[in-house]
C-alpha cells in the first residue's frame, strides 16, 4: 500500500513480492495492499456508490477478492453498502477518521512483531518457553507499541496525499 512492489520480483509463499534489496521482514500483506487501494478509491470518491465488480475491473483484481474485502470493511463499519442493480459501496466515515491500523486489523488481524507483543487491548500476548530468560521481550513489546501507535496515527486521508490518481471504475 505504501510501497509499490516490483512486478519483476518473484512472489514468496504468501504471494507477496519483495523489492530488490529490501528484506521482507516487516511488510503489509498483499490483501492489506488491496484493502488500502480499494479504500483509497472511496476516499477519493466519497459520495460515489461503486460496485465490487466495477472496482475489480478498474484495478485488475479478482472479483472474489474485492467482494470479500468490501464485505469485511462493511461489517467493520468502514463502508456502507446498498443492494440492488444501482447498488454499491461508499465510505461510512470520513477518510480522516479511518486509520491504517484499523485497515490492517480488519484484513490481517492485530499487528504483532512477535507472539508475546502487546495486543490491541494493551495486554501482553502469549508467553513462550523462554519468557524468563528472554532479553528481547521487553524491547520488542516497546517497539511493537510504537509501530502500532504510528499506524494508528496515519489516516486514509494521509495515505491518499501525493499518491498517484486511481482509475475510475466503468
Amino acid at each position: 500500500a505504501i510501497i509499490r512492489r516490483s512486478s519483476k520480483a518473484p512472489p514468496d509463499r504468501a504471494g507477496n513480492h519483495h523489492l530488490p534489496g529490501v528484506p521482507g521482514m516487516i511488510r503489509f500483506s498483499k490483501m492489506a495492499d488491496y484493502g488500502v487501494l480499494l479504500l483509497g478509491h472511496f476516499a477519493r470518491h466519497p459520495a460515489e456508490l461503486t460496485s465490487a465488480s466495477g472496482l475489480a475491473e478498474a484495478y485488475h483484481m479478482p472479483r472474489s477478492v474485492v467482494s470479500n474485502l468490501l464485505k469485511e470493511f462493511a461489517k467493520a463499519g468502514l463502508l456502507k453498502s446498498r443492494r440492488g442493480v444501482a447498488g454499491g459501496y461508499l465510505l461510512a466515515r470520513p477518510a480522516d477518521d479511518v486509520t491504517l491500523l484499523e485497515i490492517l486489523n480488519i484484513v490481517d488481524g492485530p499487528v504483532k512483531l512477535i507472539d508475546c507483543a502487546v495486543d490491541d487491548l494493551g495486554t501482553i500476548g502469549e508467553a513462550c518457553e523462554y519468557e524468563d530468560v528472554c532479553p528481547s521481550r521487553s524491547p520488542m513489546v516497546a517497539v511493537n507499541k510504537r509501530i502500532v501507535s504510528f499506524l494508528e496515527s496515519l489516516t486514509l486521508s494521509d495515505l491518499m496525499k501525493d499518491s498517484v490518481p486511481l482509475p475510475t471504475p466503468g
